[in-house]
């Protein structure tokens, strides 16, 4: 499944290095947090409140893990109970790009 995980711009070195770790949630339960791509706002969010910084550090890893590894929490949120290496990795998505407007990118209509 294509899911995505929101983090710190500055935990992207080890990130990139290691993965994403279960070792390193701070949360009760040891896993790698994901979501559907519907909720990157909330996930940007959530981040800031739950880690600190600035919306503008925050920074979106799209990855592709395997059905197997994932449990449902709620609507469009799940864990992984294992490491996700970064092999796993597709794309990763900035502030800027998840802030850019679809009606900038519209063509112009013509009259």
């Amino acid at each position: 499944m294509l899911l995505r995980h929101a983090t710190l711009r500055k935990n992207l070195p080890s990130i990139d290095e290691l993965g994403l770790l279960c070792s390193k949630s701070k949360g009760r339960k040891k896993v790698v947090w994901v979501h559907a791509a519907g909720k990157s706002a909330w996930a940007t969010l959530h981040t800031v409140r739950r880690h600190g910084g600035r919306v503008e550090d925050v920074v979106l890893i799209t990855v592709d893990v395997p059905r197997r590894f994932l449990r449902r929490s709620r609507r469009g949120l799940w864990y992984c109970l294992v490491d996700v290496p970064p092999e796993r990795f597709r794309d990763l998505i900035t502030f800027t790009a998840l802030a850019r407007s679809p009606v900038d990118d519209a063509a112009p209509l013509a009259c």
